[in-house]
């Protein structure tokens, strides 16, 4: 997890923008609301995309304008982390 919070913002990076420091986000998708996903399961958000009120923990505005969903954030994190 160390990398990825080193990683740009993946929503600020789909739109093109810098977004600064990133929190470690965990894919929700396919998960209880109970259960934390897997560490292997992360992406790096900003806390705006991340626990903003348009953000992943808000209403999802962010990743509608991005035209993104969390697996697709996960398939660009995988990616990016790949290139190194």
């Amino acid at each position: 997890m160390d990398r990825i919070a080193q990683m740009p913002c993946a929503i600020g990076q789909a739109l093109g923008e810098d977004h600064g420091p990133v929190e470690v986000h965990h894919i929700r998708q396919g998960q209880g609301m109970s259960q934390r996903a897997s560490h292997w399961l992360t992406v790096p958000l900003c806390p705006a995309c991340h626990r903003g009120r348009l953000g992943v923990h808000g209403d999802r505005t962010l990743l509608r304008m991005a035209r993104l969903g969390e697996l697709d954030l996960l398939a660009l994190t995988i990616e990016e982390v790949v290139r190194g």
